[in-house]
C-alpha cells in the first residue's frame, strides 16, 4: 500500500481516481472539509494553504495556534532553501556541486538556485516522457514518485526565493554537509524576517485568531516577527495572561552558578562547570536527571572531563541517535541524559525526569548568517528574547502537573544577566520560583 502522497494519483499522468471514497487520506480530508473545526498540525496547515483548490479549507472564521511561539521560526524554516546532496538527488547535485563552493555572493546564490530549478524540471520532464514510453502503462515507480515529489518541493521553494528575493531581504551562507562519508558544499538561503510571508501563509487563513503558549512573552515582539502589527491596530489584540496551577515548590529554581559559560569564558569556566554537575548528580543519585548541554560539543566535554564513577549513569546521543537515546533514558532509572535540543515537545512526566540542569544557556548562535544580520541592526531585544522562550521552553519539560516535582538547576551565570536584561518579559508563574536573590531583580 502506498501512502497518498505516492499513490496512483501522483504516478500515472491525469490520473482520474475512481475510489476516491475509500482513500483513507481523502476520508479524512473531507471529513475535515465538512467539520465546523478541524484539528491539524502546524506543518499541514501551512503546506495544504500553498494550493488553492476545491478540496482545500481556504478562509475560516477562527484559526486556533497552539504552542505558537515559534511559528516564526516555523514559516522560516518552511520557506529556506537547500541546495546539497540531501535536499536534491545526487546526480543532479553532482551538476552543481563545483557552483555551491564557489557562491560567494547574493546574486551568485540566485544564479545557482535558477539553474538548480531549470535542472530539477528538466528531470522530471525527463522521467514523465522516459515512463510514458515503457510498457508498464506509464506508472511511475513508488521510488521515481518520490523523486519527483522531492524535486517538486524543491522547485516550489526556489520558485518562493526567486520572485521574492528582489524585494525582501535574504541572507546565504556555504557550509559543508556529510554524505556517504564525503564532506560536500551546500548552500542555504532563508529570509532575513519571516513577517514579509506570515499573511500569506497564516493570518489570511482565517478571521480572527487566538494563538497561544507558555512562552509569548513579550506581545510587541512577537506581533512584530509575525506581521500582525502590520495587519492589526493595537487595540485588536488582546494578551491574556492564565496563571500556573503548579505549586512553585514543586518546581524550584536551584542557583548553582560558578562562572558564565560565553564564548569568551567557557574555557575557564567548563571543568569548574563539570564538577557542580557531579555535586548535583551526587544529590539526585537514583533519579532520572536531563542536563540541557545547548551544544554536542558541551556534551562530549562533559562526557571527558565527568569522573569516572559517573559515566556509566551517562545516556548520550548524536544528531543520528536522539530518537533511541531518548528512549533508553525515559525507560530508565537513574541515569544522566546529555541532552541538545530536547527543549520543546517533551513530556517528561514523573519518574522519567526528577531534576534538569541548564549547563549553558541557549543563546542564537552568532556564527548563524541570519542571527548575525539581525545583531548588525541591533536586535538585541528579540535576541534575548529567543534565549529566554528557550529557558523556560526547558525549564517546563520535567513538571507537568500540579503533583509532579522536579527541580531546575542553573549552572551558567548567564543566567542572572538574561533575566535582569528580560525581567520584564518573565512570566509571573516563572519568577515565583526563582531563588529569593534572583526575584528582587526582577521584580
Amino acid at each position: 500500500m502506498a501512502t497518498v502522497d505516492v499513490g496512483l494519483c501522483k504516478r500515472i499522468k491525469d490520473f482520474k481516481c475512481d475510489a476516491i471514497l475509500d482513500c483513507p487520506y481523502w476520508i479524512q480530508k473531507l471529513k475535515a472539509l465538512r467539520a465546523q473545526t478541524a484539528l491539524m498540525s502546524f506543518s499541514y496547515f501551512i503546506l495544504e494553504g500553498r494550493t488553492e483548490t476545491e478540496f482545500s479549507f481556504g478562509r475560516r472564521r477562527l484559526l486556533v495556534l497552539d504552542e505558537s511561539h515559534n511559528i516564526d521560526r516555523h514559516v522560516i524554516d518552511h520557506i529556506s532553501l537547500t541546495v546539497s546532496p540531501w535536499r536534491l538527488p545526487f546526480d543532479i547535485y553532482k551538476e552543481l556541486s563545483s557552483l555551491v563552493g564557489n557562491v560567494s555572493s547574493m546574486k551568485d546564490a540566485i544564479s545557482l538556485i535558477a539553474a538548480a530549478k531549470d535542472i530539477a524540471q528538466s528531470h522530471i520532464d525527463t522521467m514523465d516522457t522516459t515512463v510514458q514510453l515503457t510498457l508498464t502503462g506509464g506508472e511511475l515507480s513508488i521510488t521515481q514518485a518520490k523523486g519527483i515529489r522531492r524535486l517538486e518541493d524543491f522547485i516550489s521553494s526556489a520558485d518562493m526565493f526567486l520572485s521574492s528575493v528582489s524585494d525582501t531581504e535574504w541572507v546565504w551562507s556555504v557550509s559543508w554537509s556529510s554524505y556517504r562519508g564525503k564532506n560536500y558544499p551546500k548552500l542555504i538561503v532563508q529570509p532575513l524576517y519571516a513577517r514579509t510571508f506570515m499573511n500569506d501563509m497564516i493570518w489570511s487563513r482565517a478571521e480572527y485568531y487566538i494563538v497561544s503558549s507558555a512562552t509569548l512573552l513579550n506581545t510587541r515582539i512577537f506581533c512584530h516577527e509575525t506581521g500582525l502589527d502590520n495587519l492589526l491596530k493595537k487595540d485588536k489584540v488582546v494578551h491574556i495572561n492564565v496563571p500556573s496551577t503548579f505549586p512553585p515548590e514543586n518546581r524550584p529554581v536551584v542557583d548553582v552558578t560558578n562562572g558564565k559559560m560565553t564564548y569568551k569564558e567557557r574555557e575557564k569556566n567548563f571543568v569548574p562547570a563539570v564538577r557542580i554537575l557531579e555535586k548535583i548528580l551526587d544529590q539526585e543519585e537514583g533519579k532520572n536527571v536531563a542536563v540541557h548541554c545547548h551544544s554536542y560539543e558541551n556534551s562530549i566535554g562533559i562526557q571527558n572531563l565527568i569522573a569516572p564513577r559517573f559515566k556509566d549513569r551517562l545516556v548520550t546521543h548524536t544528531s543520528d541517535t536522539r530518537d533511541e537515546a531518548l528512549k533508553t533514558w525515559k525507560e530508565s532509572r537513574g541515569k544522566v541524559f546529555l541532552c541538545v535540543a530536547f527543549t520543546e515537545g517533551q513530556d517528561w512526566v514523573g519518574e522519567i525526569c526528577e531534576a534538569q540542569v541548564l549547563f549553558k544557556i541557549p543563546f542564537l548562535s552568532i556564527s548563524d548568517k541570519r542571527v548575525a544580520q539581525r545583531l548588525r541592526r541591533r536586535d538585541w531585544k528579540w535576541y534575548f528574547n529567543e534565549a529566554l522562550k528557550t529557558t523556560v521552553q526547558s525549564y517546563g519539560r520535567a513538571v507537568r502537573s500540579p503533583t509532579d516535582k522536579a527541580r531546575f538547576y542553573v549552572i551558567d551565570l548567564s543566567f542572572v544577566d538574561l533575566i535582569k536584561r528580560c525581567k520584564g518579559d518573565i512570566p509571573r508563574w516563572v519568577k515565583e520560583a526563582l531563588p529569593p536573590h534572583w526575584r528582587v531583580l526582577v521584580e
